[in-house]
């Protein structure tokens, strides 16, 4: 079955390149004149002659078929699949003249190929990947090595360690471009994963910390207004008159007796816990 198809495709190829089938035949021979393939005339064709006739004609609507409507309207007038088929080659990839000039012009942007700034890895890939194509359809290529060294030659500095360690690990010669990719993609991923965790361990430590500098402040608020509170939020550190006094049956309100003297400083009309001075033991 395979051969059938590998056959068969050969033959189509021949049709491509070589033209359409032309039945010829043997000429009769004249004296002094050596015998030649001749044309036959259409009256002498067989039924083997017919259908190989026929064939061409069988490629020439699989051509129309396989294109749009626009492209297959301007290929009407081609007669054989030969003529559509050069008629395609000279539109797409351009006439001999045409086609040294772009395998000059991709010869130099291979030479200089290297990654843009903000660049992705998977954009300097599949950029280099299309020069590559480009250049193979104007019989322009390179081997396995110097193709994959281009590639790694033309990444970023931040990938210096990695390519270090294909280069020492790999046989360029023989290493796909695509595996070199997925190495390069496995590596990227990992990376971005413990950037993340990374940072979700900062910010659970800062959150961490602000609760702990919060408990600190609401503790040290609680200490220093536990006995004596302020009756309104507008008034200054140097009152201390409009104190509200607590004790065991609950708040009283009244001026400080400026005869009564502090306990810890012997002074007169403040209290002892509004001392910042190390207290009397």
């Amino acid at each position: 079955m395979a051969m059938c198809l590998l056959a068969t495709y050969l033959e189509y190829l021949i049709r491509i390149y070589d033209g359409p089938y032309n039945p010829k035949k043997l000429n009769v021979s004249v004296t002094g004149e050596p015998k030649k393939m001749v044309d036959k005339e259409e009256k002498n064709y067989t039924a083997e002659d017919l259908a190989s006739i026929m064939k061409d004609a069988k490629d020439r609507h699989l051509l129309h078929c396989s294109l749009d409507s626009v492209i297959s309207n301007r290929l009407i007038g081609c007669k054989t699949t030969k003529e559509i088929w050069d008629t395609l080659e000279v539109k797409y990839q351009g006439s001999t003249a045409m086609k040294k000039n772009r395998k000059t012009i991709l010869t130099q942007e291979y030479e200089y190929f290297d990654s843009k700034d903000d660049e992705l890895l998977t954009e300097i890939y599949e950029r280099f990947q299309k020069l590559l194509n480009d250049m193979s359809l104007v019989d322009k290529e390179y081997d396995a090595e110097d193709s994959n060294k281009k590639f790694l030659f033309a990444l970023p500095k931040k990938w210096d360690l990695k390519v270090k360690s294909i280069r020492d690990n790999y046989d360029l010669q023989y290493t796909p471009l695509d595996e070199i990719y997925g190495m390069l993609k496995i590596h990227e991923l990992e990376v971005e994963q413990k950037s993340k965790r990374k940072g979700s361990r900062s910010k659970g430590k800062m959150a961490a910390l602000m609760v702990k500098i919060f408990k600190r402040m609401a503790y040290k608020d609680f200490k220093k207004g536990k006995r004596f509170s302020r009756k309104g939020s507008s008034a200054s550190n140097t009152d201390k008159k409009n104190y509200i006094k607590y004790d065991d049956k609950g708040p009283k309100s009244g001026k400080v007796d400026s005869k009564i003297k502090c306990y810890n400083c012997d002074g007169v009309g403040n209290f002892a816990a509004d001392l910042i001075t190390k207290k009397k033991n």
